[in-house]
């Protein structure tokens, strides 16, 4: 489907005061950078000469994103410029606060005989929580998974146990980076940034863009940079012994109408890496949303999959997001949550 003519003229008006700062020389900025240092001559001495001092940094950071924007710029991507399709994608990306389905959930391990299927039911809110909660039978809730910005809690209500752990012990006992931003984003069809709540247009020029497969391909930036925000949420914890591998973050998008239809989540120079794709959308309010998320591991020695099958999606706010774990319920041990996968 190709983008409507009359939208393409707004859009490429809407994006042309950033046309104008982005082909803007560096004769040009140094130029207005001095205008703007003459007009403060009335300043006292003190504080004009720290502004001065500030100059080269501020030219440096202008240069930077200059140039990387004149990369964004050489690229073509449905009829767009590569910054004018980013920002859009950036722009048109919904923010959605809270979103509910009906799920059928499918774990493939391997093999037919150890697949399982479960209806359960999916509630997000942004920032604070991501819920599975399985009921097969009349609505009765038999068990719950809470994802939260602290970590994961599971509640087996049929044999009233529970496990909780925080995500810093998770990413010590995986040695790879766990941001809940992140896996928020992926059931939310969104691209992101690690360690970032939101995006803004303004962030185009953190990925770089190229075109495979008749798809737009967004690669964030391998930049330590990016992730200081991911790390200061860990660092406080004591279990953040060892620093975790670096992660690849890449996203695909459709090149005529910008949405998300696969991420990819890669270990630094392993053949290990996570693919989440997004097909059957549907409008969900204003919005396309899928109705089919599957997550698949790459580099294991069998084939698993997680199929989230979704329907009834909305967006209703009134439910309670907390969970109360009963005084009778024993806890158990992460090694004993890992015996009994081994062993089923």
């Amino acid at each position: 489907m190709n983008l409507n003519p009359h939208i393409l003229n707004i859009i490429r008006k809407a994006t042309l005061s950033t046309r104008q700062l982005v082909n803007l020389s560096t004769k040009d900025i140094i130029r207005k950078a001095t205008l703007s240092t003459r007009q403060l001559v009335n300043l006292s001495t003190k504080k004009t000469r720290q502004l001065v001092n500030l100059s080269p940094i501020i030219l440096l950071l202008l240069t930077g994103c200059s140039t990387s924007r004149n990369a964004l710029r050489n690229t073509v991507i449905g009829g767009l410029s590569g910054t004018e399709y980013m920002e859009k994608v950036i722009e048109w990306t919904p923010q959605r606060e809270n979103l509910t389905a009906r799920t059928r959930v499918q774990l493939n391990t391997g093999s037919e005989s150890s697949s399982v299927s479960v209806n359960a039911n999916m509630r997000i809110r942004r920032g604070e929580l991501i819920r599975l909660s399985v009921a097969p039978i009349l609505g009765i809730e038999v068990a719950r998974m809470d994802i939260t910005p602290k970590g994961v809690l599971v509640i087996d209500r049929m044999n009233k146990r529970y496990v909780e752990i925080g995500f810093a012990e998770v990413a010590d006992m995986l040695n790879v980076e766990v941001d809940f931003n992140a896996l928020q984003s992926l059931f939310l069809n969104e691209i992101f940034l690690p360690g970032r709540e939101s995006l803004t247009v303004e962030d185009a020029v953190k990925f770089d863009l190229s075109e495979q497969d008749g798809r737009a391909h967004l690669q964030v930036k391998d930049s330590r940079s990016q992730m200081k925000d991911l790390h200061s949420q860990m660092k406080d914890s004591h279990s953040q012994a060892k620093a975790a591998r670096r992660m690849n973050y890449s996203f695909f998008t459709s090149a005529t109408d910008g949405r998300l239809e696969e991420t990819v989540i890669s270990l630094k120079d392993l053949p290990y890496a996570l693919h989440c794709r997004y097909t059957d959308f549907t409008m969900v309010g204003s919005d396309v949303f899928p109705q089919s998320i599957e997550l698949t591991p790459e580099g294991t020695q069998k084939k698993y999959s997680l199929g989230l099958k979704l329907s009834r999606i909305g967006t209703d706010s009134d439910w309670d997001a907390k969970s109360e774990v009963p005084a009778k319920y024993r806890k158990m041990t992460v090694q004993e949550v890992m015996q009994l996968i081994i062993k089923n």
